[in-house]
């Protein structure tokens, strides 16, 4: 909503109003509801979200985008609920990481807005109750800016609200003439994601009560100002007073940033630059007026993707990742665990509890109660865990002490590269989304063609040609197995937006200088309902997918020819586990810098690169080949399992792009793949230098990219120099398509 006037009424509660003059109906004495409209759910998420800045068109006013209550809460499965709230935690988390190491001393309100952290220590803090998932089916809209100007004259008018433009309409005369009134399409904006009309008022600091106040008169006392806005930068606009003629550029400090660096100083003496607290005049249109800040994951029903990623779940945790990687794990049997809690006079009640939880659990299963049966297993769990805790009965034993050490390290890795987790996500994706898939027609894999995917189905000569030829390339590329998924559930929010800059940091540019400035993470504005509430906007949508497991032998082979220490004689897999020391949020080490870094060669570091090039790899080829913009295609990467997924991303209907583009151009899309054109650049020998990956080649847009277009390199596919940030004397890359690797 439109930000309000200090002492001014909202305008949905004001109680002077004429709501209709502008399209409204009243839901109850206090509440106002807006005009509405509808647009499709993924332009409401973001380009309609709440406080953006819209016109209809024709260009018949202006006005700012509100909130209303949808909630789908109950239409959403648990585990994907706990998906949302997990990602939005990740990803709020990375926010305040970035922000904080750019700049450590500012203010944690300037980075977080008060949704997203604790009031007090400032740590990040989603409190579920205080968001709404919100179906983005409609919006509603307000006029704003409630700023005025005359085209014959240039006078402007301003309101304080709806409900004072709806009392003091505008005048049919001005000046002595007819008016001729048009909205001031330019706006304030600023970093910490505030946004005021361009008037011409600026804010004063008011010690005596440690608030901005606006100073709303000349100091000539006239209170009318006409706007001269004829060149065609905002650096020369003017305002001129009605009254003395004095004039006074566009400037204007942000109420709220002024009132907190002033206080600060007047207490610690700390001085701060005029820079930091001045908005910016930009047009309403300008993209850097909005940007919505969204993220996405594939959807699992298993709940264990979430559940077992909580603290209280560590011995189920260690099981689960001995059964997928075949680690062997003792651990004692029910009948001890029952003997020994049955045997303490403290918790002899805690076996009957424990058993009466499992078995309340089942029986919500048996009546398709999931969320009562997930509740009963989280009591047993916890219950369980207590008595590992407090040592009275041994924790099951992993045949790995590093992978035991990082289950309990990995509460301190950056989530989207943290391997434990994604092995987990691995697993429920392989069970539901191929293996259940394929036995429900929802997948195919590509060398057992169905009838829709292939005419070679009903003839034995031309199906054996097909899986010659299919088999054949998928050798060469190291590829185990390729499997389309027809229908890959895809969950992608919105919860919040940022002004001026979509990153965490902004660079202000002022008299040859480039000042950082930290960019507040606003949450939507509030739902009229009661509590306070904010908006997250959630899509969903099933989308084709392509699932590539890479073959672990030649994986192998490459890894030993260039070089990597510690391949073991078990499985990659687990040895990731192992070796694998958390990567950072920002990939700190892997960023591009003059020859000479210091990371090893290790097998992680090594295996990510792989499966990322080659993921980036298979993006390009599969745009090329099936129309799909690389923009509309998004990545999974999991790296201990040696796979990757690539999808659509996009939220309108599809049209089966990827199954088409495999009927008509499958041979052609592999070997675009391996094509020796395909893996080089554009921009020339400067980017097989610089390290193998730039915007000419294998890079796509950040937003799609898991790792920000880091541990990224052509080099890994088709050799040549090594990663910057290695030592300047390790050898060059050779590449997982050289003939080395592919013959044994």
């Amino acid at each position: 909503m439109a930000k309000e006037v200090p002492g001014k009424s909202n305008w949905r509660t004001s109680p002077n109003r004429r709501p209709a003059a502008f399209g409204s109906t009243r839901l109850t004495d206090d509440i106002l509801q807006p005009p509405t409209m509808s647009r499709s759910r993924v332009q409401i998420a973001t380009s309609y979200a709440p406080g953006v800045l819209l016109t209809w068109e024709g260009g018949k006013g202006i006005c700012r985008s509100v909130p209303l209550s949808n909630d789908i809460s109950n239409k959403l499965g648990s585990t994907t609920i706990d998906l949302i709230f997990e990602n939005m935690r990740d990803f709020v988390s990375n926010w305040r990481q970035r922000a904080r190491k750019a700049l450590p001393e500012a203010p944690i309100e300037f980075i977080l807005d008060a949704p997203f952290r604790d009031s007090r220590s400032g740590v990040v803090n989603i409190e579920r109750r205080s968001f709404e998932l919100t179906d983005p089916g409609k919006v509603g809209y307000v006029p704003y800016p409630l700023l005025f100007r005359c085209g014959v004259c240039g006078s402007i008018r301003e309101f304080h609200s709806i409900d004072d433009l709806a009392r003091r309409p505008l005048p049919k005369k001005c000046n002595g003439h007819t008016a001729r009134w048009t909205q001031v399409d330019v706006v304030y904006v600023h970093w910490s994601g505030n946004l005021l009309p361009l008037g011409p008022f600026n804010y004063n600091f008011d010690s005596s009560t440690g608030e901005a106040r606006q100073i709303r008169m000349c100091t000539c006392g006239s209170q009318n100002f006409r706007l001269r806005n004829e060149a065609p930068i905002f650096s020369e606009w003017r305002y001129i007073c009605e009254g003395c003629g004095d004039t006074r550029p566009l400037k204007k400090a942000d109420p709220e940033v002024l009132a907190k660096l002033q206080s600060e100083k007047d207490s610690t003496g700390t001085e701060f630059e005029w820079i930091a607290v001045n908005m910016l005049p930009v047009s309403y249109r300008a993209n850097s007026a909005f940007y919505p800040q969204r993220t996405g994951f594939i959807e699992f029903q298993d709940d264990g993707v979430v559940a077992l990623m909580a603290q209280d779940h560590v011995n189920e945790l260690t099981k689960k990742l001995a059964e997928i990687h075949q680690i062997p794990f003792v651990e004692p049997s029910e009948e001890d665990i029952r003997e020994a809690v049955t045997a303490s006079t403290k918790h002899q009640g805690d076996w009957e509890d424990y058993e009466a939880f499992q078995n309340m659990a089942t029986r919500a299963d048996q009546d398709n109660r999931q969320d009562r049966a997930r509740s009963y297993r989280q009591s047993a769990s916890e219950i369980r865990e207590s008595w590992f805790a407090n040592g009275l009965v041994a924790r099951g034993k992993l045949g790995s002490e590093e992978i035991t050490q990082g289950v309990v390290a990995r509460q301190d890795w950056t989530q989207r590269f943290d391997p434990i987790r994604l092995t987990i996500q691995h697993d429920a994706f392989l069970r539901e989304h191929v293996h259940e898939a394929i036995a429900n027609h929802g997948a195919v894999d590509v060398m057992e063609p169905d009838i829709t995917l292939s005419n070679v189905v009903n003839d034995p000569a031309a199906l054996h040609q097909y899986q010659n030829t299919v088999g054949n390339l998928l050798d060469r590329m190291g590829l185990d197995q390729l499997v389309l998924v027809r229908g890959l559930p895809i969950c992608e929010f919105s919860f919040g937006f940022t002004r001026v800059s979509s990153s965490p940091i902004y660079h202000r540019e002022f008299k040859g200088r480039s000042v950082k400035m930290p960019v507040r993470l606003k949450a939507f504005d509030q739902l009229p309902v009661a509590g306070p509430k904010y908006p997250v906007y959630v899509t969903q949508q099933k989308n084709e997918a392509l699932y590539f497991r890479v073959d672990e032998a030649r994986v192998r082979r490459w890894l030993q020819i260039n070089q990597v220490s510690d391949i073991p004689d078990y499985g990659l897999g687990r040895a990731y586990l192992e070796q694998y020391a958390d990567f950072g949020h920002f990939l700190e080490m892997f960023k591009d810098r003059e020859r000479g870094g210091v990371y090893p060669r290790t097998l992680p570091a090594y295996v990510y690169l792989l499966l990322h090039s080659l993921s980036h790899q298979m993006i390009h080829s599969l745009a090329d080949t099936s129309g799909v913009d690389r923009d509309g295609i998004g990545e999974y990467i999991f790296p201990a399992d040696l796979a990757f997924v690539i999808y659509r991303k996009g939220m309108t209907p599809d049209l089966g792009n990827i199954s088409a583009m495999w009927r008509n151009h499958a041979r052609e899309f592999l070997q675009r793949a391996l094509d020796p054109r395909m893996l080089r650049c554009g921009s020339g020998s400067l980017c097989d230098v610089r390290g193998g990956a730039c915007p000419a080649c294998i890079m796509v847009s950040e937003i799609n990219c898991v790792a920000s277009n880091l541990l990224l390199s052509r080099a890994s596919l088709k050799g040549g120099t090594n990663p910057e940030w290695e030592p300047s004397d390790a050898p060059d890359i050779i590449g997982f398509f050289d003939p080395r690797c592919i013959n044994d």
